[in-house]
C-alpha cells in the first residue's frame, strides 16, 4: 500500500517539470518572434528614411531648376557664352558685383542707380538680383563684355534680365554720350539698350532659364565665307574721301608722344593696330545691315553731316558718334591740312592731325575755330 502512495509525487514532478519545460521554449519563441519584428522595423525605417532623402533631394532639385536663377544655371551661361562667342569671333568676359565693367568708362552693376538706362527709348529701372526676381524692370541676373578684345568703338555689353519673369537678353553698342541721370537729362540722353537680334543668344539664355541645355547653331561661323561675300556684294567696300587718305600724326598728350592713324581706302587703323572698315549702306538695305552685325563686328558704316564724315557702328542706331573732317588751317602763314577727329558728346575734345610729326609736336596746343560740330 505503501508502495503505491510513492506513485502520486513522481508524476506530479513530472508534471512539473514538463510545465517548466514549455514555459522556457514559449519565452525564447516571443524573443525570437520580438528580435524578428524588431529587424523588420528596423529596415522598414531606413527604407522610409532612404525614400524620405531621395524625396527631399528630389524635390531640392526640382526647386532649383523651377527657380528663375540660380549657381548651376550660372554655370551653364558661362559655357555657352564661351561657345556662343567662339562662333562670333568675340571674346567675352563675365562680370559681377564686386567685377564692375569698363564699358567705355561705365562701370556695371555698380553704376545702375547712377545710370539713365533705356530700352527702346523708353527709361527703364535695372538692378543686379541673384535669383531673378526683383522690383526692378530688368533684374539682372548676368553681364557679359568684350571691352578687353573688341575693336575701337564695336565694345559688345550684354545684359540677360528677367523682364516681368520672363528672360530678356539686352544689348548696347553706344559708345558715349551724356548717360548720368540727373534733372536736367535731355530726350536724347541716357545709356540705350534693345532686345537682341541674335536668336542664338536669346534661344540659349531663355533655354538655361527653363532649366534645359542650350546649343549654338553654328551656322554663321561655318557659313562665314559664303556670308561674307554675299554681305561684300550687298554692303560693298567703300573708301574715306581722298583728302582723309594716308598716315596723320596727332600729340597724345596723356602719353607725352605722337601717336598716328593710317586710313587706306575702306580701312582706319589706330596707334594700336586696331582697323574698322567702311562699307556701304543705301537707304533700301541701311535697315537691313544690324542682321549681320555679329558676322562683322569691325564693320562701320557712314553719313554726310555738314561737312563732317558721321561715323557709326554697324549696329548702331542711337548714341554718340564719331566725327572726321579735313580742313585747311592757317600755320604759320601758309595752308595746311589738318585732320579733326572729334564727337557729338557734352564734353567732345576736338584732335587736330598732321602730316607730319614735326608738325604735330609743333601744334599741340593749337585749336581751330571750325572743329567745333556747331560751326
Amino acid at each position: 500500500m505503501k508502495k503505491g502512495f510513492l506513485l502520486v509525487p513522481l508524476l506530479t514532478s513530472a508534471v512539473l517539470l514538463g510545465g517548466c519545460g514549455n514555459s522556457q521554449v514559449n519565452h525564447s519563441t516571443h524573443q525570437n518572434n520580438a528580435v524578428k519584428t524588431n529587424k523588420v522595423a528596423d529596415q522598414n525605417n531606413q527604407k522610409n528614411q532612404s525614400s524620405a532623402t531621395v524625396a527631399t533631394t528630389t524635390a531640392a532639385s526640382d526647386q532649383q531648376e523651377q527657380s528663375l536663377w540660380n549657381q548651376s544655371k550660372n554655370q551653364k551661361l558661362a559655357s555657352f557664352m564661351q561657345k556662343w562667342g567662339t562662333t562670333m569671333n568675340q571674346q567675352y568676359k563675365s562680370y559681377g558685383p564686386g567685377n564692375n565693367t569698363n564699358f567705355y568708362g561705365i562701370a556695371f552693376p555698380q553704376q545702375f542707380d547712377q545710370t539713365l538706362l533705356k530700352v527702346d527709348n523708353q527709361t527703364v529701372s535695372m538692378k543686379w538680383s541673384n535669383d531673378g526676381t526683383g522690383n526692378a524692370d530688368y533684374n539682372v541676373v548676368a553681364i557679359y563684355c568684350d571691352s578687353d578684345t573688341a575693336q575701337p568703338m564695336n565694345e559688345h555689353l550684354y545684359l540677360f534680365t528677367f523682364h516681368n519673369g520672363n528672360p530678356v537678353v539686352l544689348i548696347t553698342q553706344q559708345t558715349n554720350g551724356n548717360v548720368t541721370k540727373s534733372a536736367n537729362n535731355g530726350p536724347d540722353d541716357g545709356l540705350h539698350f534693345k532686345e537682341t537680334a541674335n536668336q542664338d543668344l536669346s534661344n540659349g539664355f531663355k533655354a538655361i532659364a527653363n532649366g534645359k541645355t542650350p546649343t549654338v547653331n553654328g551656322q554663321k561661323a561655318n557659313n562665314s565665307n559664303n556670308s561674307s561675300q554675299t554681305d561684300d556684294s550687298k554692303y560693298p567696300p567703300q573708301n574715306f574721301p581722298n583728302e582723309m587718305q594716308g598716315t596723320w600724326y596727332e600729340y597724345d598728350k596723356s602719353a607725352n608722344s605722337v601717336a598716328t592713324i593710317k586710313i587706306d581706302g575702306n580701312k582706319l587703323t589706330e596707334e594700336n593696330g586696331s582697323t574698322v572698315e567702311q562699307h556701304k549702306v543705301t537707304d533700301s538695305t541701311v535697315g537691313t545691315k544690324a542682321e549681320n552685325n555679329t558676322q562683322h563686328p569691325n564693320w562701320i558704316f557712314t553719313l554726310d553731316s555738314n561737312g563732317w564724315l558721321q561715323i557709326r557702328g554697324w549696329d548702331q542706331d542711337n548714341g554718340t558718334s564719331t566725327y572726321l573732317k579735313v580742313s585747311n588751317e592757317n600755320v604759320n602763314g601758309q595752308s595746311v591740312p589738318v585732320l579733326t577727329r572729334t564727337d557729338d558728346s557734352d564734353n567732345a575734345t576736338p584732335t587736330s592731325f598732321y602730316k607730319s610729326k614735326d608738325l604735330a609736336m609743333q601744334q599741340k596746343d593749337t585749336t581751330y575755330p571750325d572743329q567745333s560740330l556747331s560751326e
